[in-house]
């Protein structure tokens, strides 16, 4: 068994060294390709570390809530050790459209940031969490990352510190003047406190285009599950009576449905996932970004959904911003 166990851990850590090499031979060939080698901008005098977020292929950095894991772990790490930290998400758009700085600015300045091969390091952090960053030197160079997993715990551990994750989001992020607006508009609407309710269909009903996941096969299985999805707002309207119940969607066919329901609060609007839809209008991206605050800004956060439903993260790292109770709750 002992032998086994071996086994099994050094399989694991010759995994990791292939697809950390893989990913450094990944990024050299990049940075030969689209950096230039001759030093157009300024010297460098201290360490930074930009969060990227641009439409490069074999650079996926996911949804919102991908992106936003990503850029907190980073944080932290630049936090930990007294690093600038800076992001440039511009796909598919520009996200000081959406967000203001809080107590940390993390807009580049013009000519901060840099392409010469010399001054930058680039880093695909995927499926590593953290390790390669953590292990890095620190160089009078600009590491531009790419990732979009949390490993906020593992710089904790590794640093001693106890940063938590809604602290470090307020801190970056604070709504911007459009997103202020949807989100008060909302909230007065409701006028009251609320929980919410949300449902990750993932392109079951057909309604959300999200890579290549596919819908249910008829129009009876659609409505089935529909069905069973208000069977389960009703459950949770029981058990919190008098308590309006807000509900998001990826489904603009699921929302549909239940904003006549009462003492049911939604968001309008189409929704599309990140990752996989460039030049939406908008308040397209501005409804995902009113979601995710509403979210945060409730009582308690309920994600409900059956076994053919993704079990979505969004949610769960919405309650983590003002550290409120979060709940699955798997639909029969």
């Amino acid at each position: 068994m002992l032998k086994f166990i071996y086994y099994i851990d050094v399989m694991r850590s010759k995994s990791k060294f292939v697809t950390e090499t893989s990913h450094a031979i990944h990024e050299a060939f990049y940075m030969l390709r689209h950096y230039g080698w001759k030093r157009t901008s300024k010297v460098l005098h201290h360490p930074m570390l930009v969060f990227m977020v641009t439409n490069t292929k074999g650079f996926y950095v996911g949804g919102m809530v991908d992106r936003f894991k990503g850029i907190i772990s980073t944080y932290a790490w630049c936090k930990q050790r007294n690093v600038e930290f800076r992001i440039r998400h511009i796909f598919p758009f520009e996200l000081a459209d959406y967000l203001d700085p809080a107590k940390y600015d993390w807009c580049l300045k013009e000519g901060e940031f840099t392409t010469c091969i010399w001054n930058a390091t680039l880093m695909r952090a995927r499926g590593e969490f953290g390790r390669r960053l953590v292990r890095k030197n620190l160089k009078r160079k600009q590491i531009h990352y790419y990732g979009n997993r949390d490993f906020l715990q593992y710089i904790n551990e590794t640093g001693g510190t106890n940063y938590t994750w809604g602290e470090l989001f307020q801190e970056l992020f604070r709504p911007g003047k459009e997103l202020a607006v949807a989100i008060e508009r909302k909230k007065s609407e409701i006028g009251k406190s609320y929980i919410s309710a949300v449902f990750r269909f993932q392109n079951l009903l057909d309604d959300f285009r999200e890579y290549k996941f596919q819908a249910l096969g008829t129009d009876d299985q659609r409505e089935q599950l529909i069905k069973k999805c208000l069977k389960g707002l009703a459950d949770l309207q029981n058990r919190y009576p008098e308590v309006p119940l807000l509900v998001t969607a990826d489904s603009s066919t699921f929302i549909e449905r239940v904003s006549s329901l009462p003492g049911i609060h939604v968001v309008g609007g189409k929704r599309v996932h990140m990752g996989c839809n460039e030049g939406a209008a908008y308040n397209t991206y501005l409804n995902s970004f009113t979601d995710f605050y509403m979210l945060a800004g409730g009582q308690r956060i309920f994600s409900l959904g059956t076994k053919e439903m993704y079990p979505t993260q969004f949610p769960m790292y919405a309650a983590k911003v003002n550290d409120i109770p979060f709940e699955r709750v798997l639909l029969e």
